[in-house]
């Protein structure tokens, strides 16, 4: 009964701990609240039954084989590559689980009986961890939902996973083997080898054990690092939409404008990534910074007279010459504010939309004259976005246009004013 009962223990413990090593160390995502839980029930009913039918072996196969479904369901994409992400979780469990469930009483050279409390009593230390790792944990788990979901695991993670999940479940499947225990307390390996044996033993389950836990806990770590990244990332760029504002709020005829050429910014870069145009530009970090630095466009506008500014009419030719230098001022001062404040990607991306958003893709915009490919990639793109908001947007000295106006607009411009890749992506992706 005590044995029955021991191999229960061990099959809901792989299964608990597994799910557990999905979600936490290899951030695979779950299904949504419900369907989670429903699986979860389905999961230990199946595994019971394998467990009632087939013994411990079946049963602990079947767990692992419903995590691996779990993993798929709970994916958007690439779901059948999950089946191939659980390689290694029976050598990371393993690793966890031999050295402290088969070691210690190996080499306290403990009868079956006294094997069994200890086995008993190590359970249950597990339960009361779980127990507190859900009752205390709760407001950590909540963090890890809401700000872990999307986050994946790093290559080099992923291979550490890989490698140290491997190497463990050859040590847990040789150490097993060596520790064979039959009824009357008589360990194979020690026949063999004699007890000479027990400090090798003992030194390879203790080191498997370090080195399995050092690799969880710096995936955790990890984890921990990029939620704090995240938070400064979400105070920097709320840093930099409320100081453009504040350069806007001067500007009677431009409210809402930086909010709004930022989305269109992140709709164009988005379209383009998914038509596979300008690959080797377009990565995800480029379109995050790009949008982070999308409202410090027109921050240049700080150093134009509210005059000029705000004034009702058409410009002078004198005044509007005024006007245009806000593009490289916007330039200098951002240059001045990377001096001060370090090398940040997103400030690097300010720098040449604040200068290049008024080229011209036939080389007649300004402050340089530059065109083609000679423009920014993200230079470009919110050219298009600025033009078609202030198109589109009222203005004290104008109406708003509209849409189908400004559409016309942006596709004569096309090849002209506007790359005609980005103004394509704008278009099909805005005006359908």
């Amino acid at each position: 009964m005590a044995a029955t009962l021991l191999e229960i223990l061990e099959t809901a413990t792989i299964t608990v701990s597994g799910f557990l090593i999905k979600k936490y160390v290899f951030l695979e995502p779950d299904m949504e609240t419900e369907k989670q839980r429903g699986f979860y029930l389905l999961s230990f009913f199946v595994i019971g039954i394998a467990f009632l039918i087939f013994g411990k072996d079946a049963a602990n196969m079947a767990a692992l084989l419903m995590i691996g479904l779990n993993i798929c369901l709970g994916r958007k994409k690439h779901r059948l590559q999950g089946l191939i992400s659980m390689i290694p979780f029976p050598g990371i469990i393993n690793g966890l689980l031999v050295p402290v469930l088969l070691v210690p009483p190996y080499l306290l050279a403990l009868p079956a009986q006294e094997t069994q409390i200890y086995q008993f009593m190590l359970y249950g230390g597990l339960a009361v961890l779980l127990i507190l790792f859900y009752w205390k944990g709760k407001s950590w788990r909540g963090w890890f939902q809401e700000n872990m979901q999307n986050r994946s695991l790093r290559k080099s993670e992923r291979y550490l996973l890989w490698v140290i999940g491997i190497l463990m479940l050859l040590f847990a499947n040789h150490t097993t083997m060596q520790i064979m225990v039959d009824s009357g307390n008589v360990r194979a390996a020690d026949r063999i080898y004699g007890r000479g044996l027990a400090p090798f033993i003992g030194i390879t389950s203790a080191s498997a054990f370090v080195m399995t836990i050092t690799i969880i806990v710096l995936i955790v770590q990890g984890n921990k690092r990029s939620f704090y990244h995240e938070k400064i990332s979400h105070m920097q760029s709320g840093m930099v939409t409320f100081l453009a504002e504040v350069v806007e709020n001067r500007d009677d005829n431009t409210g809402g404008h930086i909010r709004r050429t930022a989305k269109y910014v992140e709709m164009i870069a988005k379209e383009l990534k998914e038509r596979g145009a300008y690959p080797d530009i377009l990565t995800e970090d480029y379109v995050r910074d790009m949008v982070i630095a999308a409202p410090l466009h027109d921050i240049g506008k700080i150093h134009i007279p509210d005059s000029i500014l705000n004034k009702p009419g058409r410009l002078t030719e004198e005044e509007f010459a005024i006007m245009k230098t806000h593009a490289a001022a916007g330039r200098d001062l951002l240059l001045q504010a990377r001096a001060e404040l370090g090398e940040f990607s997103y400030l690097h991306m300010a720098i040449e939309m604040a200068e290049g958003h008024h080229e011209w893709w036939n080389g007649k915009g300004y402050p340089n004259g530059s065109q083609g490919e000679e423009i920014p990639l993200c230079a470009r793109i919110m050219a298009v976005a600025d033009v078609f908001d202030a198109l589109t947007s009222k203005r004290c000295y104008k109406e708003a246009m509209p849409l189908e106006k400004a559409y016309a607009i942006i596709r004569e411009e096309s090849g002209v004013h506007f790359d005609p890749v980005v103004a394509e992506a704008f278009l099909d992706k805005l005006a359908g």
